[in-house]
């Protein structure tokens, strides 16, 4: 009896796709303002910097470093329970992580339908788009490909 051929293995696309990126972008960035009032990019790079902090000071809004490290207020600012910050005298005090969660709950609560309705749409969309435009994408990876840039990127 001759022995059996072995399966080639499948050969896996590591390449990234951009509209796969710009679809996770746009889901990161409902979930970030249902659940804590800022953009995704806002979320993420506030208070890094000296130069960065100042956006999470809205009623509500927190941080990502605010997460980690804790909601602390700056220099004239106190804490307001609730999230926020406000310009009152005295000294500066800083929120518990129990505070962030319960305002990234009652975040939920307030943002949950437009959300709900967002999160939905953004991948319908980009399925139809995907669809309607499926010549011109597989025309781009075919010059992504000439270009050479095939193997890391496409589209």
């Amino acid at each position: 009896m001759p022995p059996r051929k072995k399966k080639k293995t499948r050969r896996r696309d590591n390449a990234i796709s951009l509209t796969n990126m710009a679809e996770a972008l746009m889901l990161a960035d409902v979930g970030t303002k249902a659940a804590f009032n800022m953009g995704v990019w806002n979320w993420v790079s506030d208070g890094w910097t000296s130069g960065s902090s100042g956006r999470a000071y809205g009623p509500g809004q927190i941080s990502l470093h605010e997460l980690i490290y804790g909601n602390y207020a700056t220099s004239g600012m106190t804490a307001i329970a609730g999230g926020g910050y406000g310009s009152v005298g005295g000294s500066t005090t800083a929120l518990s992580s129990t505070s962030n969660v319960d305002v990234a709950m009652s975040n939920l609560q307030n943002n949950w339908g437009p959300a709900l309705v967002k999160s939905i749409l953004i991948p319908v969309g980009f399925k139809v788009g995907r669809r309607a435009l499926s010549r011109p994408i597989r025309m781009g990876n075919k010059l992504l490909k000439q270009a050479g840039l095939r193997s890391v990127v496409k589209i």
